[in-house]
């Protein structure tokens, strides 16, 4: 970002600070911004703080490919189960597996 003048003196903007309010930039018109950070660095760390959420839990990611009537079928019994999709599959391989 170019240095902004201000009363003939020239005071530099730092991109990297998220705390101080940018005095020199026209007022924004709109919903006001709910995190400094864009939406890609927030991406970033939910999903890094959703990882050691997991973590914590001693959860661990697996990923499969699975044919699309299994799918289906494991959205049906989630739904009458009233669980999400992964309690339904842990379930099973539970019970499969006499843990």
């Amino acid at each position: 970002m170019p240095p902004v003048l201000l009363f003939g003196t020239t005071m530099s903007v730092q991109p990297e600070d998220r705390t101080t309010i940018d005095m020199f930039s026209s007022p924004r018109r709109g919903r006001p911004k709910s995190s400094p950070y864009d939406r890609r660095s927030q991406s970033r760390f939910n999903k890094r703080f959703q990882r050691e959420r997991d973590k914590q839990r001693g959860l661990q990611r697996l990923e499969v490919k699975i044919d699309g009537d299994i799918i289906d079928r494991l959205d049906e019994v989630a739904g009458e189960l009233n669980l999400t999709r992964a309690d339904v599959i842990s379930l099973a391989l539970k019970q499969w597996l006499h843990l």
